[in-house]
Formats: structure tokens, sequence, C-alpha cells
């Protein structure tokens, strides 16, 4: 999984980070490692979503959560601190995920950044309703990066491996529609599914990628664990098929191969930082 460890602490200074999510009923924001202030803003008795560890351990309570966010943005970007932050939005959860509160959400915290653009923001999701956002995000496409996660282009995987996950060709198709409206957009192939023949067909997939992608991330299900031995309901799936290759850690290395070898530049993130992303990995252990 990929990490800040090549984020030293005089950078985090002077360029926030700050991972936010959206829940049914709120948002949670924090600073990334910086030791200095942060918050988090969720509805008072509302604890079932507990933030991550990034998170403060100070909460606000409040009844209206996107007011008080509003606030902070405000007091953020009268400081001159926003203009210098990365914002990365779905660390842990969806934001687009179409079947509880949290969409409505995430709609409305898009909403601030006509008024509180951040130096950066750094979407995350695996849903085609991010499209939804688009009159908001052609207005700050300059500064806005969209990580679409990709397990495999193979839509019988997808079914029979995550069969609740939007089909592969919706996600093809949102990539497209982002890109074609001038927005950066990513593919995050993470937890990497089978996808034919590990050797013979990563070339083929890499092409789709490269065509397709502003840039690629690529890891595998045993990267997801934290380089353990996968365990989870997905690794249990790909055991029972015999598919144990996809289970090792180095799963990754043809498809990345094949990749650098046609479109090096595409491997990196043009954000310039390497973004955590246990949302896209949620599969792995």
């Amino acid at each position: 999984m990929e990490q800040y460890t090549q984020l030293g602490a005089e950078r985090r200074r002077s360029n926030p980070i700050l991972v936010v999510d959206s829940y049914a009923r709120g948002i949670s924001i924090g600073r990334v490692g910086s030791g200095e202030e942060r918050f988090d803003l969720q509805i008072d008795g509302d604890r079932k979503q507990s933030p991550c560890l990034l998170r403060s351990r100070y909460v606000m309570q409040s009844q209206q959560p996107l007011a008080d966010l509003e606030r902070n943005l405000e007091r953020l970007s009268a400081r001159g601190e926003l203009r210098q932050s990365t914002i990365i939005f779905g660390v842990t959860t969806d934001p687009f995920h179409p079947f509880d509160e949290k969409f409505a959400t995430s709609m409305k915290f898009l909403e601030l950044f006509e008024r509180y653009s951040p130096g950066k923001l750094i979407i995350q999701t695996r849903s085609p309703l991010v499209v939804i956002g688009l009159p908001i995000l052609k207005k700050v496409k300059n500064t806005t990066f969209v990580s679409i996660g990709l397990e495999t282009p193979s839509d019988d995987i997808r079914h029979r491996c995550t069969p609740q996950l939007p089909s592969v060709s919706e996600r093809w198709k949102t990539v497209r529609a982002l890109r074609r409206f001038g927005l950066k957009v990513g593919i995050q192939v993470a937890p990497l599914l089978p996808y034919g023949d590990w050797r013979q067909d990563a070339m083929a997939f890499a092409e789709d990628l490269a065509a397709e992608a502003d840039w690629v991330s690529i890891s595998s299900i045993a990267q997801a664990a934290g380089n353990a031995r996968p365990s989870g309901v997905l690794a249990q799936k790909l055991a029972a098929e015999r598919q144990f290759f996809w289970l090792r850690a180095d799963t990754h290395r043809p498809l990345h191969d094949a990749l650098h070898s046609i479109a090096p530049d595409k491997l990196y993130h043009p954000a310039a930082i390497e973004v955590p992303n246990p949302q896209m990995m949620l599969f792995g252990s």
C-alpha cells in the first residue's frame, strides 16, 4: 500500500495534506502527520463510522457538520493555507457510493470548492456517479485529480470476485467522460485481479490503461494486505478457483513492467505525491 514515506516533515508543514471522508451524516477531515491542528466533523452521537488513525482525537460535535466545515475552510483560506494544501477526498470510504446518504454529503462538500479552492484536490472513487459532480469539477479542473479504481479489465472476473462493484465498462466510460471535460484522471489497479494469462495478456491491459488514463498505479492483493498472506473474502474466492498466482506479492510485476515499457511516465502521480488508498485496497486482507 502506498504510504507517505517520501513526504518529509518540512514539506508537510509548508504543503499541508488534508484527508477527507464523507459519511451518511457528516464529514471527517484531518491533517496528515504534522502534529499540528487537526479536526473531525461528525454529528453528535454518530460515532459508528470511526475516523481512521490519521484523524485527530479532538471532535467538533455539531448538528451542522458542513457548516462547521465551511467555517474551517474559510479560516484556512484566510490564512493562505488552503491554497498550499492538498485535499484527498475518499481515503477510507468511497465518497460517491450510491446506496446511502453519503452521496448527498459528498456533493455538498464539492460545492464548497466553488468558494474555497485548495491547491490540489484528489478524489478517489470506483463509482460512475462521480460524473454528476462535473458541473463543479469543471470549474476546478486545473487543480483536480480523479482516481478511478479498476481491478481488472474482465467483467466476468469482476462479477465473480466483486459483484457489488460497478461494471468494468461503466468505469471505463467514467474515465473517458471525465477526461473529455478536461479533468486529469488516473486508474488505480488495486487490488489487481486476474486479467487472463499473467504474462501474455499483460501488454494488452497495459496498452488500454496507457491509452485511457493520465496516470496508473498498480498493486497486488498481497500488497493490499501489507505484504502478509492475503486471507480476506477476495483471497478466499481466488483460492477456491485455484487462482493462487494472483495471491503472490509480485503479481503486479508483469503488468507494471509492460506499462513501464510503453508509457513509463504514466506510473507517476501528476500531483507529485504518494496517495494513501485503503479505500482502493479494501478487499485486500
